[in-house]
């Protein structure tokens, strides 16, 4: 596992955190709205409110958290970003700031893989022996240099032992 499986996985809590706040909110809208419906004007905007806060959590499913644990981490970068602002501007504020830190580690989800497949595993450094002619190899990159040099003529560390 790579940084960016954790930052990844963490982007999806809290997605799912947002969401199911969000349905909390939906479904007591949606009981006032039923309580409400004795004024018919009142009830039915306040249903009609709830039905697009059903909506919206099913977009935020399909484009953020779906993508996500999918392992699209670009592909809901920008819903997320897009969801938390929406969210901040229409006062859900918990769920907004959630989508929004999603949004940051979604981020770093993708430069966590961006690291990891620029540079895969750190392979292990096999020492042969030394070479005839005075060289010797390096202890950090593995390359061989001088006998007589203080720097690696690979990487630049400094040779141990070096004169």
């Amino acid at each position: 596992m790579h940084s960016g499986d954790a930052d990844g996985d963490t982007a999806k809590t809290l997605v799912l955190v947002g969401l199911i706040l969000d349905l909390v909110g939906e479904v007591i809208l949606f009981g006032l709205g039923v309580l409400f419906l004795a004024v018919p004007i009142l009830g039915t905007l306040v249903l009609g409110l709830a039905v697009i806060g059903f909506l919206w959590i099913a977009l935020v499913y399909f484009y953020s958290y779906d993508r996500i644990a999918g392992g699209d981490y670009e592909g809901a970068r920008t819903p997320t970003l897009v969801f938390a602002i929406l969210s901040l501007v229409t006062l859900a504020l918990v769920p907004g700031i959630l989508f929004l830190i999603a949004y940051i580690k979604l981020g770093d989800a993708l430069k966590g893989e961006a690291a990891y497949y620029a540079w895969g595993q750190p392979a292990p450094l096999v020492f042969p022996a030394p070479l005839s002619g005075g060289s010797r190899y390096c202890t950090y990159c593995g390359r061989p240099s001088p006998a007589s040099s203080a720097f690696c003529a690979g990487c630049g560390a400094r040779m141990t032992g070096a004169p």
